[in-house]
Formats: C-alpha cells, sequence, structure tokens
C-alpha cells in the first residue's frame, strides 16, 4: 500500500529557488517539474524542458533549482512493498518526458486534494490514485506511440475514436464510418490506428464482438442468431467461421459445454 508524505500541486517557489537535499528525503519524491530545471544527478547537471518527471528513490540526493521560474507537482511517499518499480516498470533518478504530462498533473492534484480534506477512507483513495498514477506513468514511457513528426492531438482524436468504436459494437460499423470520426481519408486513417494500437480497428472490432457473444452465450444462455445480432455480427455464417476460428469450436457446441457445466450442482 502507498502512503503519501507531503505534496503540492502547482506549487510556484521564488525564482531562480533551489532544493539541496544531500541525503535525500528519507522517502520516495514523484515530481512533475512544470518550468525548466537545473538538476544535479550524480556527477551530472542537466537543465531539463518544460514538463520534466523524476522519481527519486530513499537516500538518494535531491538537487535541482529553477533556471527561472520554479513550479512543480510532487507527491513524497513510502510503499510497504518495494517491488512496485519493477512491477510497474518505473524508471528511478533520472529524468523523462511523457507524450501527454496534463493527466498526470490531474491526478497529482486528486493526490493533494484527497491529502488536504482526508474525508473518509482517504488512505484506501490515495493508494488507488498512486497506482493509477503509475499504471499511466508507465504507459506513457512504454506503450505510448512515438508521435514525433504528427500533430500533438492526433493521437487523443485517435484515442476517443477508439473508444466510440470499441463501446459501440452493436452498431453497424464499416471503414467510412470509422474513418468519419477522425476526419481522415480511409488509408491515412487505418495508417495511423495502426502506428498507435499496434492492430487495424476492424480486428480489435471482432474481438470485441466475440467477447460480448460468448458472454451472451455463456451467461445469458441467449440462442446462437441472437447472440450474433446482439454482438454486432450482421451475417450468422461469417459470425459461425469466425467463431470457430478463434475458439476452435462451433458457438453452439460453446454454448453448450458452458451450459453444462452451470447445471452441475455444487456439492
Amino acid at each position: 500500500m502507498f502512503h503519501t508524505g507531503y505534496c503540492d500541486y502547482n506549487r510556484t517557489n521564488p525564482d531562480y529557488d533551489r532544493i539541496d537535499r544531500p541525503c535525500g528525503s528519507g522517502d520516495y519524491l514523484f515530481l512533475y517539474l512544470i518550468t525548466p530545471m537545473r538538476i544535479r544527478l550524480g556527477t551530472e547537471t542537466i537543465t531539463t524542458r518544460e514538463n520534466a518527471f523524476l522519481l527519486y528513490t530513499p537516500g538518494v540526493s535531491q538537487n535541482y533549482q529553477a533556471v527561472k521560474r520554479f513550479k512543480n507537482s510532487f507527491v513524497h511517499f513510502t510503499c510497504d512493498d518495494g517491488r512496485f518499480l519493477t512491477d510497474y516498470d518505473l524508471p528511478a533518478n533520472r529524468v523523462v518526458y511523457l507524450p501527454d504530462p496534463g493527466p498526470m498533473n490531474t491526478l497529482l492534484k486528486n493526490i493533494y486534494v484527497e491529502s488536504v480534506l482526508k474525508q473518509d477512507y482517504h488512505s484506501e483513495q490515495i493508494d488507488l490514485l498512486m497506482r493509477q498514477l503509475f499504471i499511466l506513468f508507465s504507459r506513457q514511457l512504454h506503450t505510448y506511440p512515438n508521435t514525433s513528426g504528427i500533430p500533438a492531438d492526433l493521437y487523443e482524436q485517435f484515442c476517443k475514436a477508439r473508444i466510440e468504436i470499441l463501446t459501440n459494437i452493436d452498431r453497424e460499423w464499416n471503414t467510412d464510418s470509422m474513418a468519419a470520426l477522425t476526419n481522415l481519408g480511409i488509408s491515412q486513417f487505418y495508417n495511423y490506428y495502426k502506428l498507435f494500437f499496434n492492430r487495424s480497428p476492424k480486428a480489435e472490432l471482432l474481438d470485441a464482438r466475440l467477447e460480448r457473444a460468448k458472454y451472451l452465450l455463456r451467461v445469458e444462455a441467449m440462442p446462437v442468431g441472437q447472440a450474433a445480432a446482439q454482438a454486432g455480427f450482421a451475417n450468422l455464417s461469417h459470425f459461425t467461421r469466425y467463431f470457430r476460428k478463434q475458439c476452435g469450436i462451433s458457438p453452439s457446441e460453446y454454448a453448450r459445454s458452458n451450459n453444462k457445466a452451470a447445471e452441475i450442482p455444487l456439492p
């Protein structure tokens, strides 16, 4: 479980202010450096750009100074299990930049508010927010695509389109209607979609439809044709072929197998 110490959001210090803790702060420190800073890391001094992130581990010297304006968000914290760095694949004691720092700062704000208000279950809520913070941190570092040379808002636009498609899988999607969500031509839409998400929109849509159909067959005990239609498969023959290819059995066999399992009485 994560436990926060002192934290702050969009904190402004005097211009050129410097933080110098030769032995660290005795805990972990997660920094979002909103303005450029000069940071001493070991024997090296580096000057950051705006929107840099740095995670200090306990005992490591913390030495950084604003190039001019000093503005940052931060959280001091401890953790019952030090394996979180490995579990979330987090870089420690080095400066990194993220494609989209805004949501990170929003989470830091939420952590700050929880620590100030101390409402019921605030410890549990802070633990959840810290985990969200590091999951998002790791995702942006390791799974976000390289979008250099691509308009900054295009990835966000495609994320919204992806959500629209995969949360409305029963809609009659086609290449034109999917591409229209981004105001791009079909070829550009497919190329960017694969770049951003490593899969085609059609493949993701079919997988989402298959999962819903399996649920309807298994849990709702729905007839095959009805399950296929509610999952967005307009053609029953195509659904049956695709289901067998992906699952190794027909939809009817899958339904019978799961229905029999559900009928076994508990001891």
